[in-house]
């Protein structure tokens, strides 16, 4: 074997001093990114574990509440009319918000899971919004909530028909009066407008309720987060509404902006490109025939 000469072997020296220089920097890099791995696995399970006790409360509240008033009903010795009513009324909507969250819970499951799929039909809009609007007027009237919805028709016509997902597009308009609604003080006003545009369906939903800061606007779409959380929280739901509203838009190849000022309200923005898949002539008028099979309403 051959000696090295002195500047041979310094140099050698040298290779070998920066082949540990850089693994000992690869091992850092590696342990950094270990690191931040694992504070976001601590951070999911954070969140998913505020999440399902989030989700127990809002199953187990509006069940407590319907089973105590169904109980007053049936405990009264006179049912009064006005009594009757009221109580009738408080179960409505109580149910109503229980139904509303339990889909959500299975669409987010859907998302999750990736088993998303679309069934286009040709919608009548117009219509299946007035039936989302209907829905959602006994709980805009708990607020003394206005509720008002704007379109444009196409030119000559009365009626807008739009070929889609019925179900997801009920999802999507759903929640985000759901979120107006609940973000929106007693006595203010909510608007749904909506109109085609190049082969797009545009949806606005504008509110004149809190607003949220612009530090927070890139995380209300992410799944599980709320703004508002633990002992100092004012307001329903559990984080699903928005993040499905983003994955079904985006199911549907569309976009979702949203323009928002702190105490003045928001505006969130949809647009949902026209299907192009197969040209199946289903018709659906309300929005319903892939919900149920046995003939109930969904709105």
């Amino acid at each position: 074997m051959a000696r090295l000469t002195n500047e041979e072997l310094i140099e050698e020296l040298k290779i070998r001093f920066k082949e540990n220089e850089d693994a000992l920097f690869d091992l850092k890099a590696m342990t950094k990114k270990l690191v931040q791995i694992n504070k976001k696995l601590e951070d999911s399970e954070a969140v998913k574990g505020h999440f399902l006790s989030n989700i127990r409360n809002e199953i187990n509240n509006p069940l407590t509440s319907i089973l105590g008033l169904s109980e007053q009903i049936l405990c009264a010795q006179s049912l009064d009319e006005d009594f009757v009513r009221s109580m009738m009324s408080l179960i409505f909507e109580e149910a109503f918000h229980l139904d509303f969250q339990i889909r959500n819970i299975f669409a987010a499951a859907e998302v999750e899971s990736g088993e998303n799929s679309l069934g286009a039909s040709i919608v009548d809009v117009l219509n299946l919004f007035k039936n989302i609007i209907s829905s959602f007027r006994q709980y805009a009237q708990g607020k003394d909530i206005e509720m008002e919805m704007i379109y444009d028709l196409p030119a000559g016509e009365d009626a807008i028909f739009f070929k889609t997902d019925p179900e997801k597009l009920s999802l999507i308009v759903s929640n985000l009066l759901a979120n107006a609604i609940e973000f929106t003080d007693n006595g203010g006003k909510v608007e749904l407008r909506f109109w085609t545009d190049e082969g797009s369906l545009r949806v606005d939903v504008k509110d004149n309720g809190v607003g949220v800061d612009n530090a927070d606007l890139n995380v209300i779409f992410d799944r599980f987060r709320q703004i508002e959380t633990g002992s100092t929280k004012t307001h329903r739901g559990h984080g699903l509404g928005l993040s499905i509203v983003k994955a079904i838009v985006e199911l549907l190849g569309g976009t979702i902006s949203v323009t928002s000022e702190k105490g003045a309200g928001s505006v969130f923005s949809v647009a949902v490109p026209e299907y192009a898949g197969d040209d199946s002539a289903t018709f659906s008028s309300e929005g319903n025939e892939f919900i149920f099979d046995d003939g109930a309403e969904l709105f």
